[in-house]
């Protein structure tokens, strides 16, 4: 994978101290090891096959528009689990350790932690990277954690992974909104494909696949292109036409 950084309350320097540097080299090995896993073209959403939306055609586009996502979520989060488990990191922490007794059972777990360091990896909805910075805050408000690092796809690999997935961009321009409430320092790595080549590829042949099969009975439908859907926005998607702009430390 290719790394991008933002960095949030000098959560690099905190890393780059003696008793983070050990963890933080592992981590980056661990995240440049990891690559795309893709789902299959030639088998149906649900089957392990590549996951399709359908949007309604446009003005002068009659009939219906599908964009394909063809990067395997779960097994992206396996793959992470395995690399971290094999650097003897723990996985899925505890938030809050029974052993405190102070308050209820949360049943808030985190996704990776090794001594004061503590990682959410997430590729899923956009909102729920905002529970990722609200367990971050917990640990340190415990004094469980010194630091964060939140890992999320870039802008244009989320859009291969599904619709509306939390992404660097947006993580960066809306992070630093929250300086009152998240006190801790938060280190955001964004994560793409060194090579987008093999996912073109599935993603085409899962296009021309359904295509296809949908003309053999007699329903004409519209593959969106993989490069319009590579660097495809929010804004476009609503209308507006805007880009947004990378944001790195």
């Amino acid at each position: 994978m290719r790394l991008r950084y933002f960095d949030y309350r000098y959560a690099s320097a905190v890393l780059n101290d003696e008793a983070f540097r050990v963890s933080k080299d592992e981590l980056l090995q661990i995240l440049t090891q990891a690559d795309a896993p893709l789902l299959s073209p030639d088998l149906e959403p649900g089957r392990g096959g590549v996951k399709r939306r359908s949007r309604s055609g446009g003005r002068g586009q009659p009939g219906s528009r599908y964009l394909f996502f063809p990067v395997d979520q779960r097994s992206l989060n396996h793959q992470l689990d395995g690399l971290f488990e094999a650097n003897d990191w723990e996985l899925q922490p505890s938030i809050v350790r029974r052993d405190r007794g102070a308050g209820p059972d949360t049943g808030l777990k985190g996704d990776y932690k090794k001594g004061r360091l503590q990682v959410e990896a997430q590729f899923g909805n956009m909102a729920r990277w905002y529970t990722d910075v609200f367990k971050f805050q917990l640990s340190y408000s415990l004094d469980e954690i010194d630091v964060a690092v939140l890992v999320v796809p870039s802008q244009r690999f989320a859009n291969l992974i599904d619709e509306n997935v939390a992404h660097f961009e947006r993580v960066a321009r809306e992070l630093p909104w929250a300086k009152m409430s998240l006190t801790l320092p938060i280190w955001v790595i964004g994560i793409e494909p060194e090579n987008y080549a093999p996912v073109r590829e599935c993603y085409e042949e899962a296009a021309a696949n359904y295509v296809n099969s949908q003309a053999a009975v007699g329903r004409a439908v519209t593959a969106i292109p993989f490069d319009t859907r590579l660097i495809e926005t929010r804004d476009q998607i609503s209308g507006g036409g805007g880009s947004e702009i990378p944001h790195t430390a």
